[in-house]
């Protein structure tokens, strides 16, 4: 059950008593519909939600459709922080905390704890769970124009930008470079807003290109995304309606890099009429060059102009080492066109097989000791359905090997007691200790392994 309102504590005139009972401080995920909370109107506006017996919760509403909470669970004794107009403070031993949940002064201690926010399709919250990074999304990761030297400007299309991780995704940035030797300038950007969920729109003009193909890479990056920038293939294809139908490829060539074991992102290549008429009969064919063979596919949407070639390679078992093979284009009664393509697979330092790892099917699930990386045991995380981390399960404090505790979900030092959450970030214990030491997870989304360096 939510209760709603304003947070009241009493205030001593000196140190009070620690609660007989500490709350649980991170509550498992609730729903909250925010159109039914007149507090979380306007910008900036607060509310304190209370869900079940865990700890009260702080939901700010800090853009149009961004919120963000926090447990108000102190974390030096466990009382109950106070809720004001110019800040968060703790009535047990003064410590006093920013909007945000950072720790301003009074009794040294942690920063408020933060919440994880997702927003549903409906509009609603589910808060609650250990925050996880945002994960940059796009909609698409292909955007095609089609004139002709005598038609209008193509319409212009958009690409929705979204989060599916946690947390607030902002400072969204773009980058726009076009293809090696190509012309500049025929293409446009405008965002909406720098925050997810955000509308890319992208604007194409001919100007005075002559026929041919055309092709741009826009770079989209978010601060804290753990999935890293992500990338979209535009091109531009003007046609010549007056001549006869021919082949014309986005790119010629195609790189991908890949762990022992991993399965790089596939990429697309659009196949285009750049005459007139119609082009049919399009077929695609694999050629192994160097290294091992059957490691990629190569797969047409439909076999009439334009259409989508998505070319998917898989490391597998292929060993270390450079791989390369050229992909076939046909058509009917017009010249074939070739893909280039390259297959980088590098040594990784330990890699994890997901389904050996029951707790790593569920978002905020941990596995504990899943090998050894730098001569250390290793812990990994789910931090979205696309996402993982992984942390030295070296205590930072005084490098005791650190349990996994509370259903798979933080981690506890067996030393001094030291709580560590599933983002590897320290809550509590007698001595301060740093957060656990990150490793470098390589992963791509639909993939049975992970590597970690």
């Amino acid at each position: 059950m939510l209760s709603l309102g304003a947070l009241v504590s009493g205030c001593g005139d000196g140190i009070i008593s620690a609660p007989v009972q500490v709350l649980d401080v991170v509550p498992a995920p609730f729903r909250l519909d925010p159109a039914t909370v007149p507090e979380l109107a306007p910008i900036g506006g607060r509310t304190v939600v209370v869900s079940g017996t865990s700890a009260p919760v702080l939901v700010e509403r800090v853009g149009s459709a961004q919120f963000r909470a926090l447990s108000l669970v102190c974390p030096h004794r466990g009382t109950i922080v106070e809720v004001a107009s110019s800040g968060l403070r703790c009535p047990n031993h003064q410590a006093v905390f920013a909007n945000d949940g950072t720790w301003l002064s009074g009794q040294p201690t942690a920063g408020l704890t933060p919440l994880d926010v997702r927003r549903n399709s409906d509009g609603s919250l589910m808060i609650g769970g250990t925050l996880t990074p945002p994960v940059l999304s796009l909609n698409r990761s292909a955007v095609v124009f089609l004139t002709t030297l005598t038609g209008t400007a193509p319409a212009a299309q958009t690409v929705a930008i979204g989060n599916d991780g946690g947390g607030m995704l902002g400072d969204l940035a773009l980058a726009l470079t076009y293809g090696p030797g190509q012309r500049t300038g025929w293409l446009s950007l405008a965002l909406s807003q720098a925050s997810a969920p955000a509308i890319l729109t992208l604007s194409a003009q001919r100007g005075t290109l002559p026929i041919g193909v055309y092709s741009a890479t826009v770079t989209i990056t978010g601060a804290g995304v753990s999935n890293g920038a992500q990338t979209l293939s535009v091109s531009l294809l003007v046609q010549d309606p007056t001549t006869p139908a021919a082949l014309q490829l986005s790119s010629s060539s195609v790189a991908f890099t890949a762990p022992i074991g991993g399965t790089p992102a596939a990429q697309v290549v659009q196949c285009n009429n750049s005459g007139g008429g119609a082009l049919a009969g399009l077929a695609a064919t694999i050629d192994y060059i160097a290294g091992g063979r059957g490691w990629l596919t190569a797969t047409l949407n439909q076999t009439t102009a334009p259409a989508a070639l998505t070319v998917r390679p898989s490391a597998g078992t292929l060993a270390a080492g450079s791989y390369s093979a050229t992909v076939t284009i046909s058509a009917n009664g017009v010249a074939s066109r070739t893909i280039t393509v390259t297959l980088t697979v590098t040594a990784v330092g330990l890699l994890v097989t997901l389904a050996a790892w029951p707790a790593l099917a569920n978002v905020g699930g941990v596995a504990g000791s899943v090998g050894n990386v730098n001569g250390g045991p290793v812990a990994v995380t789910r931090l979205s359905a696309t996402s993982f981390a992984a942390f030295s399960m070296r205590c930072p404090h005084a490098g005791t090997t650190i349990n996994v505790v509370n259903n798979g979900t933080s981690f506890r030092c067996p030393n001094h007691g030291a709580l560590f959450n599933s983002a590897g970030v320290w809550q509590s214990s007698p001595q301060r200790a740093e957060n656990l030491v990150p490793l470098t997870v390589t992963y791509t989304p639909g993939a049975t392994t992970l590597s970690v360096t």
